[in-house]
């Protein structure tokens, strides 16, 4: 179910339908959080999710889903692997709409050390 309802989430931001992706990403979260902390789903539907919520304008909303993917995903691969740059980079973009440049600059240098030692 999982990736049923992560695939349609995908179509719907495609689609400029954002509601409707929400609601998709929501379930997928709800599918992963049934999977425990440690399964790479878990920090996907949480990072999708914020997106959504941020192409909507919601950053207040969207900020804790990125924290909390970016901490569960460091748990499972550790502060310097390859697949936190993903959430790093969507975390900036919202400090950075944000108007939080500094925070945002320190997350980004974060992801191009990381990218760099892949």
């Amino acid at each position: 179910m999982w990736e049923r309802y992560n695939v349609a989430g995908q179509q719907s931001m495609s689609a400029g339908k954002h509601k409707d992706a929400e609601s998709h990403f929501q379930l997928a979260l709800t599918e992963a959080e049934k999977l425990g902390e440690t399964d790479a789903r878990l920090p996907t539907s949480l990072n999708n999710l914020a997106n959504c919520l941020r192409a909507q304008g919601r950053l207040e909303e969207a900020e804790p889903l990125y924290q909390r993917a970016l901490s569960v995903k460091e748990k499972a691969v550790g502060p310097f692997h390859k697949d936190l740059v993903v959430i790093l980079e969507n975390y900036a973009t919202l400090l950075k709409v944000s108007n939080r440049q500094n925070e945002a600059a320190k997350l980004e240098r974060r992801a191009q050390g990381i990218f760099k030692m892949t």
